[in-house]
């Protein structure tokens, strides 16, 4: 019996590594040596160019071009190419300017 036991332990410890470690994997398909090469999401690191906020993404994971000050435009801009827009990922949020409630 306490083999049995010994046995069950041995394989929970083992199953419990497997899933923390595919946990901490990668995404399939996705590179380790450089980060946002791959076909990110929007926001990942990316080469933008420009400063506006909204950017066209000429190919998934491509170089974006940011000189959109509102996703309309970027929009009206992208249909027209047949590409998609996406926020600068370079760009900064300064947020509202209220300060968080006391509690």
């Amino acid at each position: 019996m306490k083999i049995l036991t010994t046995l069950t332990a041995v394989a929970a410890l083992i199953a419990g590594m497997s899933i923390a470690s595919a946990q901490m994997a990668p995404p399939s398909g996705s590179s380790t040596s450089s980060p946002g090469a791959s076909g990110a999401a929007p926001g990942a690191a990316q080469q933008a160019t420009g400063s506006g906020q909204f950017c066209i993404e000429a190919a998934p994971g491509g170089a974006l071009n940011c000189k959109y000050a509102s996703m309309a435009a970027c929009e009206k801009d992208a249909k027209a190419q047949n590409q998609k827009c996406a926020p600068n990922p370079k760009a900064s949020t300064t947020g509202s300017g209220q300060s968080a409630p006391k509690q």
